[in-house]
C-alpha cells in the first residue's frame, strides 16, 4: 500500500534544507519502493513494510543521521487521506487558504481552547472525525494570522504539519496513481 510522509518544517527559506532527489535516494537505500516526492516541502510517497509509527521513526532517524535534522514525520495512507479530503468542512473556501493539519496522535482537548484564542476575523477550524487531524480556513490569508502562525505548536503534545487543500488533493492523486501502479 502506498503511503505519504509529511515532513514538518523543511526547505523553508534557506533553513533545514533537504534536496528531494537526495531524500528519494536515501529512502530507496532503506528498501522502500514506489518513491516519489511532490514539491520541495517534504511530501514523500512510498511503500515500505512496518506500521505507520515504525515507518515514521525510521524516516525521522534517517533525516537525523543523513541530514542532521530533527524532523517531525506524519504518515497517512491513501484511504485516510481520501477520508480527510471528503470530510473537509469548508467547500466554499479557497483551496490555497484552507489547510489540513495532520498529527501523530489525537489532538488534546486543551489544544482546542488554545486554537480558539488564536483565531481572528473569519478564521475557523474543526477537528476531523479521526481526532488526529484538523481543518482550518484563513479567508484573509495566513501571512498575518495568529492561528496560522501558532497552529502546529498549539496542538502540543501532538506533533504534526499542515498543507493547504490544493497540495493535499495533489498528494491524494499521487497516492492513487502509485497505488494503481
Amino acid at each position: 500500500m502506498a503511503r505519504l510522509a509529511l515532513l514538518r518544517g523543511i526547505n523553508l527559506a534557506r533553513h533545514r534544507r533537504v534536496a528531494m532527489a537526495e531524500l528519494r535516494q536515501a529512502v530507496v537505500a532503506l528498501g522502500w519502493t514506489g518513491v516519489a516526492t511532490y514539491l520541495q516541502s517534504g511530501n514523500l510517497v512510498f511503500q515500505a513494510p512496518g506500521s505507520d509509527p515504525e515507518v515514521a521513526a525510521q524516516l525521522s532517524g534517517l533525516l537525523r543521521e543523513r541530514f542532521g535534522l530533527d524532523v517531525d514525520v506524519v504518515i497517512r495512507d491513501g484511504a485516510r487521506l481520501a477520508t480527510l479530503l471528503a470530510g473537509q468542512p469548508y467547500p466554499e473556501g479557497d483551496p490555497a487558504r484552507t489547510v489540513i493539519a495532520c498529527c501523530d496522535r489525537a489532538v488534546p482537548e486543551p489544544a482546542v481552547a488554545r486554537l480558539a484564542a488564536l483565531r481572528i476575523g473569519d478564521e475557523r477550524f474543526a477537528l476531523a472525525e479521526s481526532g488526529c487531524d484538523l481543518y482550518a480556513i484563513f479567508p484573509d490569508g495566513q501571512a498575518r494570522s495568529r492561528l496560522a502562525a501558532g497552529l502546529i505548536d498549539a496542538l502540543a503534545p501532538a506533533t504534526g504539519t499542515a498543507r493547504n487543500l490544493r497540495t493535499m488533493t495533489a498528494l491524494s492523486d499521487l497516492l492513487s496513481a502509485k497505488h494503481a501502479g
